[in-house]
This record gives C-alpha cells, sequence and structure tokens, in this order.
C-alpha cells in the first residue's frame, strides 16, 4: 500500500470501516458459486429450461462431469445464501433509496476492502473472483444491499424503543458521543528530521494556509516530506492521541491549527471539517439504547428479516432450497434451554 494508508495505522489504532452495524444483519454475502448458477436455479424454480441440461462440463480419464451434478452441489452448499440475498436485493430496493452521501460511503467501504486484500500482495482481480464477484460493480451492489438493510433493521429497532428515546438520549450525552470529520497534515520527526526541523516546517505550513493556499496544495507541494490523511469521523474516546483530540474538539468546523500539535508522530496540522449532526448519530445511539434487546434475543434481528420476508410473501419454490429455508427459520425460534 501508499504510505497514506499505511501511516493511517500509525495514526489510528483499530480498523475504521464504514458502516458498523454491530452484527446486526447478515452483511455482505461472500458466497463463491459457479458463474451459471441462475441459469440452473431458473430450471430448478420452474421458470425457465435448464441451459445446459445434462451437458458435460468437463471430463477427465474418460469420464465426463455434467453441469447438473455441478448445479445440485453448488445449490446445497451455497444456494440459500445466494437466493436470500436476491430476495432481499429486491425487497429493500422497494422500500428504501440511498442517499448520495450514503452511495459515497458505500464506494468508500468497497475501495477498503479492496485496499485490505491487496495490502496482502492480491489484485481486485483475485479479490473479486475467490469470493464470487463478477467485478467492482457486483461487489458494490452488496455493499448497497448492506446499508439498506441497515435502515430497515435500525428503524425496526427504534421501533422496539419508548417513542422519543432516541432524541432525548441525544440531547442529554451530545457533548460525550459528538463526533468530527478532520483531515490533518503530520510533518515527521525522525532519524534525519530533528524536532526543531519539524515544527519549523509544520509552522511554515500554517503560514501557506493562512495566506490561502487549501491543503491539497500544501500536499502537492512538499510530497513525502509530509503525511496527509483524512481520518473521518472521530469522537473524544476515539483511538487517536489525546493532544489530536484535545485540538479536534476544540476547533470550529472549518477551521485548522494555528499552532503545530505535537504527538508521539512529530507536530500535525488539524483541520476540522464538519460535527455529526443527529441524523449522524442517530444510529449509534439506536444500537446503544437497543443493547439490552439484543443481549436478551440474540436472533432478534434475524427475526425481524424473516419476518419481513414473509410479510412480502416470500415463496421458494425449489423443494430443497425451500427446506433448506424453513430449517433455518426453525433454528431462529428454539428455545434455548439454559444449562
Amino acid at each position: 500500500m501508499g504510505e497514506k494508508q499505511e501511516n493511517k495505522n500509525q495514526i489510528i489504532t483499530k480498523e475504521r470501516i464504514i458502516p458498523a452495524v454491530i452484527g446486526l444483519v447478515i452483511g455482505i454475502i461472500l458466497t463463491c458459486l459457479v458463474g451459471f448458477f441462475m441459469d440452473y436455479f431458473a430450471k430448478s424454480t420452474g421458470i425457465a429450461k435448464l441451459k445446459y441440461g445434462d451437458e458435460a462440463i468437463a471430463s477427465i480419464a474418460g469420464k465426463s462431469i455434467s453441469t447438473e451434478t455441478i448445479y445440485n452441489r453448488a445449490k446445497l452448499s451455497n444456494g440459500l445464501n445466494y437466493l436470500i440475498n436476491e430476495v432481499d436485493k429486491i425487497i429493500f430496493n422497494d422500500m428504501y433509496q440511498l442517499t448520495e452521501k450514503e452511495i459515497e460511503q458505500a464506494k468508500e467501504q468497497a475501495d477498503y476492502y479492496i485496499q485490505s486484500y491487496e495490502s496482502m500482495g492480491y489484485t481486485q482481480e483475485i479479490f473479486f473472483s475467490n469470493y464470487g464477484f463478477a467485478d467492482y460493480d457486483d461487489f458494490l451492489e452488496d455493499i448497497k444491499l448492506t446499508l439498506l438493510t441497515n435502515k430497515y433493521i435500525y428503524n425496526f429497532l427504534e421501533g422496539k424503543l419508548e417513542e422519543g428515546a432516541v432524541e432525548k438520549y441525544y440531547n442529554e450525552n451530545k457533548d460525550t458521543i459528538e463526533t468530527y470529520d478532520s483531515e490533518h497534515i503530520l510533518v515527521r520527526t525522525s532519524d534525519t528530521v530533528t524536532d526543531e526541523q519539524a515544527l519549523a516546517l509544520a509552522n511554515e505550513i500554517i503560514g501557506k494556509l493562512n495566506e490561502g493556499k487549501t491543503f491539497n496544495d500544501i500536499v502537492e507541494e512538499y510530497g513525502d516530506r509530509i503525511v496527509h490523511e483524512e481520518l473521518g469521523y472521530q469522537g473524544k474516546t476515539a483511538s487517536l492521541e489525546q493532544p489530536y483530540i484535545d485540538e479536534l474538539v476544540a476547533l470550529e468546523d472549518g477551521a485548522y491549527s494555528q499552532t503545530p500539535v505535537k504527538t508521539s508522530y512529530g507536530y500535525h496540522i488539524v483541520h476540522r471539517l464538519a460535527t455529526a449532526t443527529f441524523e449522524d448519530l442517530k444510529n449509534s445511539i439506536i444500537e446503544t439504547l437497543s443493547q439490552e434487546l439484543l443481549e436478551a434475543d440474540t436472533n432478534l434481528t434475524d427475526k425481524a428479516l424473516v419476518e419481513l420476508r414473509d410479510e412480502k410473501k416470500l415463496n421458494i419454490l425449489d423443494e430443497d432450497l425451500k427446506n433448506a429455508y424453513e430449517n433455518y427459520k426453525n433454528t431462529l425460534y428454539e428455545v434455548q434451554v439454559q444449562e
């Protein structure tokens, strides 16, 4: 990975992944199905004729392997996950629309996953192949499905809370839970850059910002002499060094440091971009207030999704997949015996 990604892990000690839904939803269903699965599924449901029939898909040692054999194995091992993924796409695309901001979030998360995979020495093509995606757009659609599903889950959980509970919590805890979007420029100290030199360079950069240059201008001008990072929304309890958090909280939206902020990495110029709104924080508040419900029934959100599919009159025509889904539903509602 480039220096920017490498340096992010030096400032943030825990991963930052944009949609964090506390494991409430099915998330991204990373199935590894053969590319022709949908053709076969059509036949099993009686919707259309099998594309390849019992034609051989491969042969070895004079023996053939039929497409029907591969289809049946794929259906039993991954078919239910794939089917429910497609069912939920139809349901949630009909119920909700993503905002432009949420679409950008989906793209950022898709890029984050891909970059993480590439950091291990793999290509995008290998990532898509390993997890059963045709291309970037196909992968992005699964990310979007997660965001759409989250909308329903949070609405469902909010409906279980006392009316007005979310707004009340926000008003009473705003100072504690507020988060801020920021970027920063870091001038490192090192064996070749003394503390005095780093401080002088940081002050020089602040002077140029005061003259009207932007952070992007500074990045272009100073190149690898500095590190530039966008940290996203962080709060008072973020895994950042305290001097950075203190400066972030003290700044106004749109303002940047007038005095370099020293941490163990060197000197920072912090730029606070925006403060999270109630709408930005609403889901995390719902998540916090719902913990007791979720602990009382660990299958609560899975049940909510099952009941929604029932409400939308899901009808699985393939007997094997129908039985698998019914078994799954039964496990959700089984009474857990306390030992």
